[in-house]
């Protein structure tokens, strides 16, 4: 009965969220305009101004596509136009040979944007930065020489006058206008589901650092693949329309890399990675665009030389873009905070309860019995190239242990930790949690298992908040947290003292709080074990002193934890068990007394004349 109960609640909250995501002002108000503009439309008979307000909306839409893996995902693609022209030619090829309509075409560009979004992403999304821009290229490039050598240099789509509503072929402009407006309406209730979603923080994580995702178990990669096939699948229905309204087809007007390029500047010069940023950047750069090439056409070269400056001199001055800009008048200020406010539905208020009760074990579950082995690696070795980085290191760590992990400096200690998260391959051995072997799990799988870290430099995501930065460590997990996600990330915000400051920028924290701020992120994910790589690094003495009376409780409280330092004299005071790294060999595993008086323990500080003293 009670699970009855819990699930009827479950329901209903979702309901309501749905009932308020459906009449909130991000889709009632474009509708309106919508509506509006529809009837405005009536008015306009300049049938230049018609074809302009299409090519207006074409562009917004399809800097709308952009924007989702550009933008949001920070994946800058060169390679849009790919999908554009796919969609084009897919729609003339199936007229053509089969007589089948446009509308038809759509569904089939939509599966055929995905399904080469698969195709461009599966290798090209593993590349990062710049690599990934220039690979992307390559695509629409490929098949600009294949169509041309096709013979398909220009194709002329077929007219239809005894039916062009069946075949998209409408002889007023402002019937393409209406059409990419319903369009456009579409792709912006995408853009208001993605910013109400928890994907959004997910993308975020990503666009700012892959490597901090993934150590929160989000799998980068898929993440990055999901969005690349709803951007393209998008952009190639688009390219269907576009070629019924050019009504000429060739290889540099569809997949031209100029098509990419305005797509991208059409976000940078509104605000890459906004909601509205493409809607802005295509009003103020597309009559822009025309008006230049109207007015400079018998003088080759020059338009484009005007508009470079242009956008030069916009994105020196705002280089967040125009949105940014906009948002700091009053007015429009207002706004912001009131729509931020009500825009985030799908994740948690971060509104703080009235009262966060509990040390880290309230918020775990399903604790392992006190002795069981939760972390063992067997043989495990590492080389580059020739040199060993990790040799042959064995050893296992039980449920409630404090292990510290030293060495001197370039003893493989973080190669270590890579390994033992995933974050780098094995060349050698085995590793088990628990009972089942994990040799070859992907960072992300390792985070999601319960196995969280930090790292040596501390990887926040600086342009989140406090609060969002802990979320993120909650949010690929919360199917494992016993409490809802808002009551997990208060209490790891309260045990590491940083619930003063949620709303604050990662990026102005000091470093003693950077550092704390990585282990709330990692206590959020409900982890079986911690990982601290160096975190007593750049502290003084009494930060030092602060964070490890915060570990001290933490493993209280029946936390695994595994520190790796340098400073063997500062970890032996506060682990209960030491192995010791020398040149990638583990030389010393015991308590930590002892440990720290064994001769090959000294001489790997020290050196041999040491040891002779």
């Amino acid at each position: 009965m009670t699970f009855m109960a819990d699930a009827s609640v479950a329901r209903g909250a979702r309901g309501s969220r749905t009932n308020e995501w459906l009449l909130s002002r991000d889709v009632l108000l474009p509708i309106l305009v919508f509506l509006l503009f529809v009837a405005a439309l009536g008015l306009v008979n300049d049938r230049y101004l018609a074809r302009l307000i299409a090519l207006v909306i074409f562009w917004a839409a399809l800097a709308t596509t952009w924007n989702w893996i550009g933008g949001y995902a920070g994946q800058l693609s060169l390679g849009h136009a790919a999908f554009v022209g796919l969609g084009a030619y897919l729609g003339y090829a199936l007229e053509s040979q089969y007589g089948i309509p446009p509308w038809f075409a759509l569904p089939c560009a939509a599966a055929l944007g995905a399904l080469a979004a698969i195709a461009i992403g599966a290798p090209t999304l593993r590349l990062t930065g710049v690599f990934f821009s220039l690979a992307t290229v390559a695509f629409p490039l490929a098949l600009q020489i294949l169509f041309t050598y096709w013979g398909y240099q220009e194709v002329l789509i077929r007219t239809h006058p005894d039916n062009p509503t069946l075949y998209m072929q409408w002889e007023d402009p402002r019937a393409y206008a209406i059409l990419l407006g319903a369009v456009l309406l579409c792709y912006w209730f995408g853009t208001v589901a993605l910013e109400r979603s928890q994907w959004r923080y997910y993308l975020a994580a990503i666009r700012l650092d892959q490597i901090a995702a993934a150590s929160v178990g989000i799998n980068t990669f898929g993440v990055k693949l999901t969005t690349f096939i709803v951007s393209g699948s998008a952009a190639c229905v688009l390219g269907v329309i576009y070629a019924q309204m050019l009504f000429v087809i060739t290889p540099d007007t569809v997949l031209g890399v100029n098509v990419s390029l305005q797509a991208m500047v059409l976000c940078l010069v509104g605000g890459i990675g906004r909601a509205y940023g493409p809607l802005i950047g295509t009003l103020m750069v597309v009559p822009m665009t025309q008006a230049l090439e109207a007015r400079f056409q018998s003088t080759p070269g020059v338009a484009q030389l005007v508009y470079g400056v242009v956008l030069i001199i916009v994105i020196l001055i705002i280089p967040n873009g125009v949105i940014v800009w906009l948002q700091q008048l009053p007015l429009l200020a207002r706004f912001s905070r009131a729509h931020k406010a009500t825009s985030h539905a799908g994740v948690p208020h971060e509104a703080k309860p009235a009262e966060v009760s509990g040390e880290l074990a309230a918020s775990t579950s399903e604790r392992k019995r006190l002795g069981d082995v939760v972390f063992s690696i067997e043989d495990v070795s590492k080389a580059y190239y020739g040199v060993t980085a990790v040799r042959n290191v064995s050893f296992s760590v039980y449920n409630g242990e404090f292990v510290g992990i030293v060495g001197p400096n370039g003893a493989g200690k973080t190669t270590l930790f890579d390994l033992l998260t995933g974050f780098q391959p094995l060349t050698a051995g085995k590793i088990r949690l628990g009972a089942r072997l994990s040799t070859g799990l992907p960072a992300y799988q390792f985070s999601r298992e319960g196995v969280r870290r930090t790292f040596q430099v501390p990887r926040p995501f600086a342009t989140l908040t406090v609060y969002e930065n802990v979320l993120l460590g909650a949010l690929p997990v919360r199917h494992r947290l016993s409490d809802d996600i808002d009551t997990v990330v208060w209490r790891a915000l309260n045990v590491i003292g940083l619930d003063d400051r949620p709303n604050m920028p990662a990026g102005l924290l000091t470093p003693s709080q950077i550092r704390l701020l990585e282990i709330a992120r990692a206590l959020a994910g409900n982890p079986t074990v911690l990982l601290l790589d160096e975190p007593l690094a750049g502290l003084d003495h009494t930060e030092t002193n602060e964070l490890v009376s915060i570990l001290e409780r933490l493993h209280r409280s029946g936390l695994t934890i595994i520190l790796v330092d340098h400073a063997i004299a500062t970890v032996a005071n506060v682990v209960h068990r030491m192995i010791v790294l020398d040149n990638g060999n583990l030389i010393a595993d015991g308590k930590p007394d002892e440990v720290t008086r064994l001769p090959r323990v000294v001489e790997a500080y020290l050196g041999s004349r040491w040891q002779d003293a």
